[in-house]
């Protein structure tokens, strides 16, 4: 079984705010791709702006629920000490809910592609307050 430690976390270009900006600009440039390619196609501007904010709050407030609550950090706790396949049971039940809830969306003609914006936006807030968290306390 695994044991967690309260180090500070590994981040793919270390802790330095500078580095770690790229991940901002990528989702900047993800994001003005996406307006180019799809907005007034298959949905208006608006709707757009709507599903990244929500998305990025809803990834903020996913970080808060796993770091500030009792049962977040309970349910963190069990998944990182899980072994490999309930880890991978967990990821394949939560894809089978995403695929249910794209399913959806798309039997009543909301476009998939805010749902992918909102879900894309979902992790990038989440990464963010991980950063943001992990380098107040390093500081």
């Amino acid at each position: 079984m695994a044991t967690r430690t309260d180090e500070a976390p590994e981040f793919p270009f270390g802790t330095s705010p500078f580095r770690h900006s790229f991940i901002v600009v990528l989702w900047a440039v993800w994001a003005a791709l996406n307006v180019n390619e799809y907005v007034g196609d298959a949905f208006e501007f608006p709707a757009f702006l709507l599903a990244l904010l929500t998305g990025v709050l809803l990834g903020v407030a996913l970080f808060a629920w796993v770091t500030r609550t009792k049962h977040g950090e309970k349910a963190r706790r069990l998944y990182d000490d899980a072994p490999l396949g309930q880890q991978l049971l967990v990821s394949v039940v939560l894809s089978v809910l995403l695929i249910a809830l794209v399913f959806g969306l798309d039997t009543t003609d909301v476009s998939p592609l805010l749902l992918q914006v909102a879900f894309i936006s979902v992790i990038f807030g989440y990464h963010q307050s991980k950063f943001a968290s992990a380098y107040a306390r390093l500081e």
